[in-house]
C-alpha cells in the first residue's frame, strides 16, 4: 500500500473546513490506489452540508471528505483490477476513509477504489504532454 494515510480537505464541522491527515482503507485484492491530480467540489450539496443545513441523507456525516469525482493516476493496481499502474482514471467520488466520511470523498492526495467504479474514457490531462516532447500535440487523451 502507498499510504495508510492521505491528506485530504476534511469539513470537521459546520462552517469549518481543514486540510488534514485520514486513514484509507485497506485495498481489497481488486481495488486500485489512485493519487489524485483534480477533484471536483459541489456547490450544492457540500456547500449546504458546509453551510449545516443540509438535510439529513445516508452515509453523511462530520468529519467528512467531499469532492464530487476525481480524476488521477492509478498508482497501485493488482493484476486483477485490469489497470495498470500509469494509467489515467475519473473516479466518482469514494467511500475509503476510516475516520471520515467520504460518501463522494475525491478531495483526498490518495483514494482507494474498485476498478468497476472508474472510467478511462474521459478526457483527462496528462501532465506527461507538459513536456518539450509533447509540443504541438493536444494536452487531452481520450483513452
Amino acid at each position: 500500500m502507498i499510504n495508510v494515510e492521505s491528506q485530504a480537505i476534511i469539513l470537521t464541522k459546520p462552517g469549518e473546513v481543514q486540510l488534514g491527515q485520514v486513514r484509507l482503507k485497506d485495498p481489497a485484492r481488486s481495488d486500485i490506489v489512485v493519487a489524485v491530480r483534480y477533484s471536483g467540489v459541489s456547490t450544492g450539496t457540500e456547500k449546504l452540508f458546509f453551510e449545516g443545513s443540509m438535510p439529513p441523507f445516508p452515509g453523511m456525516g462530520f468529519p467528512l471528505v467531499p469532492g464530487y469525482e476525481a480524476c488521477g493516476e492509478v498508482v497501485e493496481a493488482s493484476p486483477q483490477a485490469g489497470l495498470n499502474v500509469g494509467d489515467y482514471v475519473f473516479v466518482p467520488g469514494a467511500n475509503c476513509y476510516h475516520d471520515a466520511f467520504g460518501l463522494f470523498g475525491a478531495s483526498s492526495k490518495y483514494l482507494v477504489t474498485d476498478p468497476s467504479r472508474t472510467s478511462s474514457t474521459w478526457c483527462i490531462v496528462s501532465p506527461s504532454c507538459y513536456s518539450p516532447s509533447c509540443s504541438g500535440k493536444s494536452r487531452l487523451s481520450v483513452a
